[in-house]
């Protein structure tokens, strides 16, 4: 397997979700009344932002060696001050306690170096291997510039597996060492946004909030992010680039559907097995997916490129079937 650079997971990377002019609707948040506050917005957020850190986290770890790309991975998820907008940035630092483009922790995946560090949420991040982050000075428009080139601190000082770090935390300098495992070099990322959907783009994982908020147990969301992690795995998205009719113009719609129909499938079948893997339960898949049918009715139907919930339901069990009977003969989960 190829090793590539250390993987960071960043809360908000995709600075629309953290620029928005408003609130989100409720149903971003998974709750039916509006989150009146940016301190409640961020703190919404911010909880299923630490969901998808972890889960993604056991997912990485637990399949690298099916993943063909792999890379050091912590358990950290990372943001700034400087990259919130300015009706939320206010919250931010009083939130965690952020200042301009130094890292800070917005949370640690459970059992992870990260954890084993001593790293807790609401520390700031000040150097690593000696090497001071730079703060950047007042912040202007929310942008990731500046933490990017912190971050890039960060994975040189992690390049040998471990790093020495300075953090501040409650008004107090600390020395902790931080290590890494290797795990997919695919980070999952949390969307902000009322719509439901997921994505596999070949780079990382990203799930909507929405999505998020209605995949209340471990289990249920191991499903969407194993399917997506799948997706990037077998390199689905090369291959309609490569096959798909002016895909760049039509999205999918320039991908023959029983082509997508195929990836899904396959997707659906090596996604249970991941998420088996990583220790998650595979005979969730087949309730979950009863529950998103009767919450989301347009998955009860065959879309283009997609089948209905009701095959994805016998598919599923069927798998989850194999999975428990490999597991009973002691065979290794591969799928």
């Amino acid at each position: 397997m190829r090793s590539l650079p250390l993987v960071i997971t960043l809360t908000c990377l995709v600075l629309t979700g953290c620029k928005s002019d408003g609130p989100l609707r409720p149903d971003a948040y998974g709750t039916g009344a509006e989150v009146e506050t940016p301190s409640d917005r961020l703190t919404t957020l911010n909880a299923l932002d630490a969901r998808v850190n972890a889960v993604g986290f056991r997912l990485s770890v637990a399949n690298a060696e099916l993943c063909p790309r792999t890379g050091p991975i912590t358990g950290l998820l990372l943001h700034a001050e400087s990259q919130y907008a300015d009706y939320l940035r206010e919250a931010a630092r009083e939130n965690w306690k952020l200042r301009g483009d130094l890292p800070g922790v917005a949370a640690i995946a459970p059992d992870s170096p990260a954890a084993r560090a001593g790293l807790r949420t609401g520390d700031l991040l000040l150097s690593a291997d000696g090497q001071p982050f730079q703060d950047g000075g007042p912040v202007g428009d929310a942008g990731f510039d500046g933490l990017s080139r912190n971050l890039a601190v960060l994975a040189e000082a992690l390049d040998d597996g471990s790093a020495e770090l300075v953090v501040e935390r409650d008004g107090q300098r600390l020395t902790l060492r931080l290590g890494s495992v290797a795990g997919c070099a695919y980070p999952f990322q949390l969307d902000p946004s009322a719509d439901f959907y997921a994505r596999g783009d070949g780079e990382r994982v990203f799930i909507s909030s929405a999505l998020a908020a209605l995949s209340p147990l471990d289990d249920d969301l191991a499903v969407v992010l194993g399917h997506e992690l799948a997706h990037n795995i077998l390199d689905h998205r090369a291959y309609f680039d490569e096959v798909g009719l002016a895909r760049d113009v039509l999205g999918n719609w320039g991908v023959a559907p029983w082509e997508l129909v195929r990836a899904e499938r396959e997707a659906d079948r090596v996604g249970l097995f991941l998420s088996a893997r990583a220790g998650y339960d595979p005979a969730r898949a087949g309730p979950y997916w009863r529950m998103l049918s009767g919450r989301l009715p347009h998955l009860r139907m065959v879309q283009w490129g997609h089948p209905s919930a009701g095959e994805r339901i016998r598919s599923l069990e069927r798998v989850a079937e194999e999975i428990a009977v490999l597991r009973a003969a002691g065979q290794p989960l591969i799928p």
